[in-house]
């Protein structure tokens, strides 16, 4: 008699049809004003967008690690898979079976390897792992074994000159050697990828053509030993945008499908902003001329004043570095950030706007009447990339859909 407890299912993913029930659903509190707003309908247009800039023989796989870019990992992943997607990346194996828990049902590619005990994992959870050395091999081979499972698909990863994750191409043919000899009965080789270093360097094209060149000597090497891996993919988000000869047979964009590039130089045209964040104002403080405002005192009015109270500081992932530089919209128009960004709090110069009260919606990220601040913007006052602004904004902030 077997020892082995059942293994509960996950629920499977109808659509609309299931999102409607499950916002129906307890929430949990949420009682500051202040929140994310993330238009799915932003998410799959730009899905689209991407398709059709690689054509429709084209796969594209949607990258939604990292909470999908802070804008949330399921909701992503099902705006994607319902515009196209062939399937979805993330990096760790946590976060696919949190897709598979929430009944999302593509292709899950989990980009950063097979770490000891995470096998039985991806293999119950039919995960696609991304492997690149002997011992991923081993650890996944046992697994299957144990599992009874069916093959499971693989994707070899080259370092082709990111010097990060990879075999080097010196070593694939004694990789491959170990595969055939050990472990094509139990895992197939669905795929052969690598990853570009300076793609998002609009005056580099050299580096990712030499590294295009590397990969196309390791498919030989693959060719020679009869593997003929049915999906090649080299291109991020600027690497779609700037090397057609290197879309091959699926792209993995991440930044794009939320609606940005690394830079404006790299930035897809067409695409949409998928989040917007904001907030309402607390209170207002009238202050005289020569009042020092926040921690430090770094600010002192020069006018007298009339200061707008924020709920939204660098503890929600708004950056204190931001400080002195940054804006916010209300009414339409920009104000001025005034003194340091706290924890919880931010000071915004309203003078501009007597009528201005408690309560009034402040745009922080987003559109308001015909100002905009974009990704970009913010990323500049905040000395970051944009993916950091998005990835770094916090649980404490809610996402709501559009």
């Amino acid at each position: 008699m077997s020892n082995s407890q059942p293994q509960p299912k996950a629920l499977a993913y109808t659509g609309p049809e299931r999102r409607s029930r499950e916002r129906r659903q307890p929430r949990s509190v949420e009682v500051r004003p202040t929140w994310a707003s993330v238009d799915e309908g932003a998410l799959a247009h730009n899905l689209r967008t991407v398709q059709a800039h690689v054509g429709e023989r084209c796969r594209v796989l949607a990258v939604v690690k990292a909470d999908g870019y802070g804008h949330g990992a399921v909701e992503s992943a099902r705006a994607f898979v319902d515009a196209g997607a062939w399937g979805l990346a993330v990096s760790l194996v946590e976060e696919g079976v949190e897709l598979r828990q929430h009944g999302v049902r593509a292709p899950v590619l989990v980009l950063s390897g097979v770490h000891p005990g995470s096998e039985d994992v991806i293999v119950h959870g039919a995960l696609t792992p991304v492997v690149w050395s002997p011992q991923h091999f081993q650890l996944l081979t046992s697994a299957v074994r144990r599992s009874g499972a069916a093959t499971l698909p693989v994707h070899i990863k080259i370092d082709t000159g990111m010097s990060r994750l990879g075999v080097l191409p010196e070593d694939l043919g004694a990789l491959l050697d170990w595969y055939q000899a050990h472990a094509a009965s139990e895992l197939r080789i669905e795929g052969v990828m690598t990853h570009f270093a300076c793609a998002d360097d609009a005056e580099d094209a050299l580096t990712s053509a030499r590294q295009l060149e590397r990969f196309q000597a390791c498919l030989r090497v693959l060719g020679e030993r009869r593997i003929h891996p049915s999906i090649r993919h080299v291109c991020n988000s600027a690497g779609l945008v700037r090397f057609s000869e290197a879309h091959l047979d699926m792209v993995r964009p991440g930044i794009a499908l939320y609606g940005a590039g690394s830079s404006r130089a790299v930035e897809l045209p067409e695409l949409r902003m998928a989040m917007g964040v904001h907030s309402r104002l607390l209170g207002i403080r009238e202050l005289p001329a020569g009042t020092a405002v926040s921690y430090g005192h770094r600010q002192v009015l020069d006018r007298p004043s009339r200061l707008g109270i924020v709920p939204v500081g660098y503890g929600d992932g708004y950056p204190r570095t931001m400080s002195g530089r940054a804006q916010m919209l209300i009414r339409g128009h920009r104000c001025p950030v005034v003194g340091n960004i706290t924890m919880d709090l931010s000071m915004v110069d309203v003078t501009e706007l007597p009528d201005a009260r408690e309560g009034e919606r402040v745009t922080l990220m987003g559109t308001q009447g015909r100002e905009r601040i974009d990704l970009y913007e913010l990323a500049d006052w905040a000395q970051l990339i944009p993916y950091e602004v998005t990835c770094g904004l916090s649980k404490r902030v809610p996402r709501r859909p559009l």
